[in-house]
């Protein structure tokens, strides 16, 4: 069994008067409509308690795992970042300081600066500098982006009060570490100075005018929970393609092969998304997940034609491909064309509304409904509520659909 999983992230949206057309009814999708006329429809919200509208919540939802369960999503980013991370480890944010730099007391100095200009290659440097003057076996440093990092701690001091660098001021002496375990951060912080002070990447900064990176500072610190692989749970083997980092690095920690979308001068490159997933199905991958962002990048741009435009390319340039592939595979497969959350043209942000899906197996036909729409997927009559969405991954794995309650009436059915 071949399982392709297409998040189209934002498609659904809203009418505001009783005529008009959502992009997803105006789009001209034929590949859609016809599957979602053979398919399961119905509606899963994206949604949680502590995460209300969120699409890093609601991708790591469709992964099967429950957001709830997460203090938040760095950890993720982190992966992303190449830091592995396990329950047992902490992982911070590593921000870096620039502070006077007069010879007196850590505690004493002020803050001048958080230094937020240097290069990825910069950062990957003075990271560098770091790991080798502080990390131990049980704490590494990893680069995050340009002018930050990350620290994964195992076993890290509990009962610490960290603060956010964007609320010291002054003398960082009454902002440092607090609690119980303070006091095994803070000589941390003092040593990173030492690292930095002459580095090479600091002495160009002066010689340039800038000021120099003086400390790291340990803030935001999170727990990842225990995650168990995708694999192992769902007995098949995976493949995540994304631009995400939140999703690609909760992929990671479910121990997923992960790819970046195909990016062609700056835009989404459909055909290649296609060509990738095909690719990976060949490879003997049987489950393969690609998220698209093009048609949710319009959505917030606040550009209806470009919403509807992007749908009709994920249609024919992406899901048309693969489809055809899979038909010639020689495999029974099974196909989610699924929304993630709303995205109104006119709200400019993603809503709380439940998204609608279709799931197409090639071993059975549904009664469905077309065109595939906001409307025609809750006459499905599925619909999983809010917190819930991560539970949806059960019925595409496992568990065959359930069967519909009402028969198909061609009523309202349209080309």
């Amino acid at each position: 069994m071949k399982y392709f999983v297409l998040l189209c992230d934002g498609a659904a949206d809203r009418k505001n008067e009783p005529a008009e057309k959502t992009p997803l009814e105006a789009a001209s999708k034929p590949t859609v409509n016809m599957l979602s006329y053979r398919s399961f429809n119905g509606f899963v919200s994206g949604s949680f308690e502590k995460y209300r509208a969120d699409i890093d919540a609601a991708h790591i939802a469709v992964l099967g795992f429950d957001p709830g369960q997460t203090e938040g999503f760095f950890p993720f980013e982190a992966a992303n970042a190449g830091a592995s991370a396990s329950g047992e480890d902490t992982v911070y944010k590593c921000s870096f300081l620039s502070l006077s730099e007069k010879k007196e007391a850590y505690e004493n100095k002020k803050l001048l600066s958080v230094v937020t200009d240097l290069t990825k290659e910069e950062t990957a440097k003075l990271i560098s500098a770091l790991n080798k003057g502080l990390s131990t076996k049980i704490k590494k440093f990893y680069v995050l982006s340009a002018s930050e990092g990350c620290l994964v701690w195992k076993r890290a001091p509990e009962n610490v009060a960290l603060t956010a660098p964007s609320d010291v001021s002054g003398a960082i002496g009454r902002y440092l570490p607090t609690g119980s375990s303070g006091a095994k951060i803070v000589p941390l912080l003092e040593k990173s100075c030492e690292v930095l002070a002459d580095h090479p990447v600091n002495v160009k900064r002066r010689e340039e005018g800038k000021k120099p990176v003086s400390t790291i500072w340990l803030h935001s610190p999170e727990k990842l929970p225990a995650i168990e692989p995708f694999e192992e749970k769902w007995k098949v083997t995976s493949a995540v393609i994304t631009n995400s980092p939140v999703l690609k690095g909760a992929a990671a920690c479910l121990k997923m092969k992960t790819a970046d979308a195909p990016v062609k001068d700056g835009a989404e490159d459909f055909e290649a998304e296609a060509k990738a997933v095909i690719d990976e199905f060949n490879a003997g991958t049987e489950f393969v997940m690609l998220q698209t962002s093009a048609v949710s990048e319009a959505a917030l741009n606040g550009d209806r034609e470009s919403k509807i435009k992007a749908i009709e390319n994920v249609d024919s340039l992406v899901l048309a491909p693969v489809y055809e592939y899979l038909c010639g595979s020689g495999d029974q497969f099974k196909i989610l064309f699924d929304t993630v959350l709303p995205a109104p043209v006119a709200d400019k942000s993603f809503s709380e509304d439940p998204a609608p899906f279709f799931m197409y197996s090639s071993q059975r036909t549904e009664a469905g409904y077309k065109p595939f729409s906001e409307i025609n997927a809750g006459k499905g009559g599925f619909h999983l509520p809010e917190g819930e969405g991560y539970k949806f991954m059960s019925f595409l794995v496992r568990i065959p659909a359930p069967e519909k309650e009402e028969t198909q009436e061609e009523n309202g059915q349209q080309q």
